[in-house]
């Protein structure tokens, strides 16, 4: 495992100190011990294989990465090669990246304050364009780092882009990318490259960039990066906090915790989703008394009331993943006040509803607004997600936890 990773290191020696008193403990004990040492190590193998793979070629594994596409590209490189490994990493960032747009504004400020223009560029690539979508990935990417370094850009010589705990700053992550597509180009190359290389690309030298291998491992790049912006924004916090929990908790109790999720799983198994028709089981402008039986409605239409009567402090509050990138309410209320001062509300309809899982719903909203003399009649979509407190799975029928509204995609706010 990789130095680098403290915390996944830290458990995988509390689990393996664990092992002699094994034999004295249960047989459900036991196969949670050996559940969990499983799933590490085979979490372990997959991030490490991947990055001996592909890492090269241009990609490297990020903390957000979902662990089942490095696992299919792995298998799919040791069984079929290269090219069959590579194959399944471009079909994911052609087509199903698309849905973690919303996802790479909402987890860094750099990128949120360049939204249109990284919505344009996405535009291009999903329509292979990639002469044009590749440069601006390229150009962002340079720039938002610029602006959290308030230093260099990504691709300067000197700009560090590790960073502690995780896993795009291991050392095949984000500082071998680095010096990959940093790789001098000094002669002009009209041979088809596979990857940004970005002096070649930029300065006119690499002629043949425009493919889909290019575009594809320029918006992996910027999904790492986001990931390193969250970790290095939450570098010392997490330093201190790992610390500090000298005295872990205690392997069996980590096992306990496992055997009590395991069973919320299987509740979750047992739930159906309600067909919910707007307009009939609820109505398109409900109010807070009228969401007894779909309590997550709360969130939306306490949001809606706080821009009616223009309280950024509690529209700040509901909408707090829409401005996470400042630590501290206040500052969070500023951003709001500085997004919707200007907009002033005229109304909503909630257009859609889906259940998509016990936790997680889907909502279509048509928000009305004026601003500068104009009038804005948009669509916005969030998620409504149920979250607990700590790392127990929260169910709404135990109460544990609360509704929570999650920005999906507010773009549309910003045209005006």
């Amino acid at each position: 495992m990789d130095s680098n990773l403290h915390s996944l290191n830290k458990l995988s020696s509390e689990i393996e100190s664990y092992k002699v008193f094994l034999p004295f403990m249960s047989q459900k004990i036991q196969g949670k011990y050996n559940s969990i040492k499983e799933h590490l190590t085979d979490m372990d193998k997959t991030m490490t294989d991947f990055n001996r793979y592909f890492t090269d070629i241009g990609w490297c594994a990020y903390d957000s990465m979902n662990l089942a596409l490095m696992k299919k590209a792995v298998f799919e490189f040791e069984t079929s090669g290269t090219d069959a490994g590579e194959r399944i990493l471009l079909d994911y960032y052609e087509t199903d990246i698309k849905k973690e747009i919303p996802v790479l504004l909402r987890k860094a400020a750099p990128f949120a304050q360049r939204a249109d223009l990284i919505q344009k560029a996405f535009d291009d690539h999903f329509e292979d364009r990639y002469y044009a979508s590749i440069p601006q990935f390229l150009i962002i990417i340079d720039g938002s780092v610029n602006d959290f370094t308030k230093s260099k850009g990504f691709f300067a010589g000197n700009t560090d882009v590790t960073a502690w705990d995780c896993l795009v700053g291991c050392s095949d992550g984000l500082s071998k990318m680095k010096n990959i597509f940093n790789k001098k180009r000094t002669k002009t190359n009209s041979d088809e490259i596979r990857i940004p290389y970005r002096n070649g690309i930029l300065h006119g030298r690499d002629l043949n960039y425009g493919n889909e291998y290019v575009s594809c491992k320029c918006v992996a790049l910027m999904f790492a990066i986001a990931d390193w912006m969250c970790m290095k924004d939450s570098e010392d916090a997490r330093k201190e906090k790992f610390e500090k929990e000298n005295n872990p908790q205690p392997i069996l109790k980590s096992i306990e915790s496992i055997a009590k999720n395991t069973s919320a799983k299987g509740e979750m198994k047992q739930w159906k989703p309600r067909n919910i028709i707007v307009g009939v089981d609820i109505s398109t402008q409900p109010t807070a008394e009228d969401c007894e039986k779909y309590p997550y409605l709360i969130p939306v239409v306490k949001t809606f009331d706080a821009w009616k009567s223009k309280n950024y402090g509690f529209l700040s509050s509901y909408l707090k993943e829409l401005f996470d990138y400042e630590e501290s309410e206040t500052k969070r209320a500023g951003e709001c006040r500085k997004l919707f001062s200007s907009k002033t509300f005229c109304s909503y309809e909630i257009k859609e509803v889906k259940e998509e899982g016990c936790s997680k719903i889907r909502i279509q909203v048509q928000a009305d607004w004026e601003s500068n003399e104009k009038h804005y009649s948009e669509f916005l979509e969030c998620g409504i997600i149920y979250r607990g407190e700590g790392k127990e799975i929260a169910l709404p029928w135990k109460g544990n936890g609360t509704w929570r509204l999650v920005p999906w995609n507010f773009r549309n706010l910003l045209k005006s």
